[in-house]
């Protein structure tokens, strides 16, 4: 395996050619592999950007069974409504498990779906059995991170209203990830992933956005969910540049480590917050190292 060059071919595309009905829609999704179950779970505007990247990082598939879907209203998954809590996308989860007939599984998700995803350990700890989560967009709670975050989501708002829905998206992702994240998702994502990314930008603005603006959970007000506190393994991980181009992550990850004593913590060098897309080959080796490290 070639360790410096992101090379296996011209198209590495994740056909997810099977359906499952779950509350108020269904989801796309595919199975790869055989092994313990992951299930993976993409953040915002790109779904392809968490299955598609560990391609670049052969053991993981070769190793374990993975899981990924499409969030109801992305990729030709389904939404019936306007709208989606936090909690719904959590519950979507549940009942894909169910539907996969898995009892538990490791949870590896991103941005938006690690938020999701850690609603999914506090609603159902008993279904997860350890989480990989890459950066997962807690509410911020510190004043130049609160700042920094309704600036860009203001200005790609005003780029929305115009119609121009791909530029609105685009310019989202470089106030947070920073300009270098953009050539890193077309080379490290489908050929036409841009114009996956515009036909889901709605979803984006309309049901994302407003979801996590009007979830409960605040990290300073954790303690009180002490009797729910997840005590499975957690994998907390940072890219090493992202505080350099938006505040907030260094608060999250020390959140992380404060409240869940058995987390464990990993750095990806050369990345922002869009890790698994601009350095996949050492996020692909992290997941595959904690998941050896915490076998069901």
């Amino acid at each position: 395996m070639m360790r410096d060059a992101l090379y296996i071919g011209r198209e590495w595309n994740v056909e997810h050619d099977r359906r499952a009905k779950v509350t108020g829609g269904e989801l796309r999704y595919t199975v790869l592999g055989e092994g313990e179950p992951v299930l993976c779970i993409h953040g915002t505007s790109i779904a392809d950007s968490l299955i598609t990247p560990m391609r670049f990082y052969p053991p993981l598939l070769n190793d374990y069974q993975l899981i990924s879907y499409y969030r109801a209203g992305y990729n030709g998954s389904t939404l019936e409504g306007d709208a989606l809590s936090i909690e719904g996308g959590a519950e979507h989860v549940r009942e894909l498990l169910d539907h996969l007939g898995i009892d538990k599984a490791h949870i590896m998700a991103f941005s938006f779906g690690g938020v999701i995803a850690f609603q999914f350990l506090l609603s159902h700890p008993e279904r997860a059995h350890g989480a990989i989560l890459l950066e997962p967009y807690l509410p911020r709670e510190e004043p130049d991170a609160i700042t920094a975050n309704i600036d860009a989501f203001m200005n790609a708002m005003k780029v929305y209203e115009t119609g121009d829905k791909l530029g609105a998206a685009q310019l989202y992702m470089e106030a947070v990830c920073g300009p270098s994240f953009l050539p890193a998702v077309e080379m490290t994502g489908p050929l036409d992933v841009w114009n996956r990314v515009e036909e889901c930008v709605d979803t984006t603005f309309t049901v994302d956005f407003p979801a996590i603006s009007q979830w409960g959970f605040k990290p300073s007000e954790a303690d009180s969910l002490a009797e729910r506190k997840p005590a499975m393994p957690v994998l907390a991980v940072m890219g090493l540049d992202s505080e350099s181009v938006m505040p907030g992550f260094r608060a999250t990850q020390r959140f992380l480590m404060d409240w869940l004593p058995q987390a464990e913590r990993c750095g990806i060098p050369n990345a922002t917050h869009g890790l698994q897309s601009m350095n996949p080959l050492a996020v692909g080796e992290a997941a595959h190292t904690f998941l050896k490290r915490h076998p069901m």
